[in-house]
């Protein structure tokens, strides 16, 4: 297969042996995704409700597949970051585009083309077989699908009251549509593969239908999906267009020869702005697609310096509302705009990366003054909060599942909850002036150093000398911590533990008896012993980086080159994705992840200024 990259007259093409996905989205919140191999139940269009719950982005799956009927063998995959293209033998192209502002999907074909439209309408993490019942209404000019989700007794304990009804209208130059309306099983071998069950499911074969171009607009009621694809089939072109341009003056290249290194900036930048989201009063970046479709605090504030740089208004909104949701004990959610459980679930370190980036956005750029005096407001009782209820012998504290290495029991002090700590007291100081805060910084160092600094190294915890990655992000988040030559004697030694060969660095020492080699999926037991994350590859880069450039040269490299061939030639084209296997990298996890794309540029950003 031959895949493509395409930035106005820029390209670069490489045959690849595998298969790569695609992925688009809008600014509602609305994506599309497009597998072109083994499938996956996360794989199809989504539709992002952000008006039926005031305190919830309601997203929903409505498509599981737009299946070309007489396909072939699929030859070239093509990403132009405002669409995206898929190639077959048989010469047919379809091109598929997602215009801001609505809830449509668009889909243009070269010639006549047939397909079944397989539908599958539910919330996305939904496994329910029952209560779903489908209505197929065909008219001259257009298809109407009425869904409605009813409760069930075998499956609920419930009556059969309805939970939800959505609308799926949809348009096309031609008026050949032939109802189906059957369901099938259909086997997820994607799924299956990554051990997240049940990866077998019955999903709808609405109708089969012949056109060029269609269009396929969602809504909750009958009328507003039927006014919408209509207004989007007739502006068709001009919606291609703006939605061309629109992405053209968001993203902006970087200065540099290497084509490869240039395109997978470009392919970041575009990527962060496909998970930025404001639909109505829901704002925020997805922290990942095609199933982290929530605002997960940490993952934004780690990479608020790019999204700042994409949509400044959205950063500082995203600020506040982060500052806003700050609990009696100085933490904060995990999540925003969710379920009632995920909200009681707190962060560690979220608003320690919260104060960081604010730290360098002040001073990249200059805030306005009403803007400031809200963050000195929500740190300062965030960091009463914090000394009150989350110090332990006089070191910053956490729970069970609180860091960000969630799937490991880290609770009491940890290495990088104290670095993040220390950079809220530094900033407050700067900030206030208030010499207290210069105390505070002053006597917790002296105490992260007596407890956790012996023999040249960084422990995890005060009791627990597991080697792992989170060494780098203390030194990111309060590089004063330690002096230069301390830094370097402390990555001379992690470094042969924790380096893979093709270029990553293991969430835990390759020779500890925790460590697992193999990604185990949906069963994260290799998630924080043995995965190589992405986003902490390239931030451990730029730490290496700003130590000493010359001394890691080979581990930046290294590193460097697997996320950029990750990025542009594996998992979802065009997109970082989550994690690798330790033993050869493979793009593993969330296929697009928000932190791993911005960390990329982060470093990119460091060393091209």
């Amino acid at each position: 297969m031959q895949l493509t990259h395409q930035y106005k007259n820029t390209k670069i093409q490489k045959e690849i042996s595998g298969n790569a996905d695609l992925l688009l989205g809008n600014d509602l919140g609305n994506y599309f995704y497009l597998t072109n191999g083994k499938e996956t139940k996360y794989q199809g269009f989504f539709y992002a409700d952000g008006k039926k719950d005031k305190n919830k982005l309601a997203v929903y799956k409505i498509i599981d597949q737009i299946k070309i009927l007489g396909d072939s063998k699929i030859t070239e995959i093509k990403n132009s970051f405002f669409e995206i293209e898929r190639k077959s033998e048989n010469n047919l192209s379809e091109k598929y585009f997602m215009p801001d502002g609505y809830n449509s999907l668009c889909l243009k074909t070269n010639k006549k083309t047939k397909a079944e439209i397989v539908l599958d309408v539910r919330y996305p993490y939904d496994s329910r077989q029952m209560g779903r019942v489908y209505n197929i209404k065909i008219e001259r000019e257009h298809t109407l699908i009425k869904f409605t989700k009813r409760r069930n007794l075998a499956e609920d304990g419930l009556d059969d009251k309805k939970e939800f009804i959505l609308y799926l209208a949809i348009k096309t130059d031609r008026y050949d549509y032939k109802k189906i309306g059957e369901f099938f099983s259909k086997h997820y071998q994607k799924d299956e593969d990554r051990n997240s069950y049940p990866c077998d499911r019955f999903v709808f074969k609405a109708l089969e239908m012949e056109f060029k171009n269609a269009v396929f607009s969602v809504a909750n009621s009958p009328q507003k999906a039927l006014t919408e694809a209509k207004y989007v089939f007739d502006n068709f072109k001009e919606l291609r267009e703006k939605a061309k341009k629109d992405t053209y003056q968001k993203i902006k290249p970087l200065n540099i020869s290497d084509e490869e290194i240039g395109m997978a900036y470009l392919c970041a930048e575009n990527s962060i702005n496909t998970l930025l989201v404001k639909n109505n009063n829901k704002k925020g970046a997805y922290a990942g697609l095609p199933w982290f479709f929530q605002f997960w605090h940490r993952d934004e504030a780690i990479s608020l310096l790019q999204i700042y740089k994409l949509d400044k208004n959205l950063a500082q909104e995203i600020i506040l509302a982060q500052l806003k949701t700050v609990s009696e004990n100085g933490q904060i959610p995990r999540q925003r705009f969710f379920d009632a459980e995920q909200m009681k679930l707190q962060s560690a370190d979220a608003l320690s990366w919260l104060t960081e980036r604010m730290f360098k956005i002040s001073h990249r750029y200059k805030l306005p003054d009403d803007f400031k005096i809200d963050i000195i407001k929500g740190l300062e009782k965030t960091v009463s909060n914090l000394i009150q209820r989350k110090t332990i012998n006089e070191l910053a504290g956490s729970e069970k599942s609180e860091t960000w290495m969630d799937s490991l029991n880290r609770d009491g002090a940890r290495i990088e909850i104290q670095a993040g700590r220390l950079r809220m007291y530094n900033f407050l100081y700067k900030l206030t002036k208030n010499d207290q805060y210069q105390i505070l910084e002053k006597e917790l160092k002296a105490k992260v150093r007596e407890k956790f600094y012996q023999g040249g190294i960084l422990f995890d915890g005060p009791n627990d000398k597991t080697i792992r990655p989170n060494i780098f992000l203390a030194a990111y988040l309060y590089s004063e911590l330690l002096n230069k030559e301390e830094w370097e004697l402390c990555f001379d030694k992690i470094l042969p533990k924790l380096y893979l060969e093709w270029g990553g660095l293991s969430s835990v020492d390759t020779t500890s008896s925790e460590f697992i080699s193999k990604d185990t999926g949906e069963n994260n037991a290799s998630y924080h012993n043995g995965n190589s994350w992405y986003w902490i590859n390239n931030l451990a880069a730029l730490v290496l980086y700003k130590s000493n450039p010359h001394k890691y040269s080979e581990y930046i490299n290294s590193i460097m080159e697997a996320s950029t061939n990750e990025i542009l030639y594996n998992g979802i084209a065009g997109h970082h994705s989550e994690v690798s296997s330790a033993k050869k990298q493979t793009s593993a996890g969330c296929g697009a992840q928000l932190w791993s794309g911005a960390m990329y540029l982060e470093v990119l950003d460091e060393m091209i200024q």
